[in-house]
C-alpha cells in the first residue's frame, strides 16, 4: 500500500509536476506503481515499448525513473548520423 501525499498526488494526477511537493519516497513510489500497472507502456502490456511524448511530465520525470527510456527524435538523429558515416 502506498501512503496519499501531497507529493504523491501530484505526480498521479498533474502534467505539470511541482517537484518542490515531491520527495525521494515518493518518487520511488511513483516509479512502483508505473512498474506495476504499466501505465508508461503501449496498451498497458508488460512486454510493451515505453510510450514517448513530448509531455514535461514524460521528459520531467518519467525519463529520469525509468533507465532505458527513449526521447521521441533521438533515434531519428543518431539514425541520420549512421548514415552520413
Amino acid at each position: 500500500m502506498y501512503e496519499g501525499t501531497k507529493g504523491l498526488f501530484e505526480l498521479l494526477t498533474r502534467k505539470r509536476v511541482n517537484h518542490s511537493l515531491t520527495s525521494t519516497k515518493e518518487l520511488k513510489n511513483y516509479r512502483q506503481i508505473l512498474n506495476v500497472t504499466n501505465a508508461h507502456r503501449e496498451n498497458h502490456d508488460p512486454s510493451g515499448v515505453i510510450k514517448t511524448t513530448r509531455g514535461i511530465k514524460f521528459h520531467d520525470v518519467i525519463t529520469k525513473l525509468i533507465p532505458g527510456t527513449r526521447k521521441r527524435g533521438v533515434e531519428r538523429a543518431l539514425r541520420h548520423l549512421w548514415i552520413t558515416y
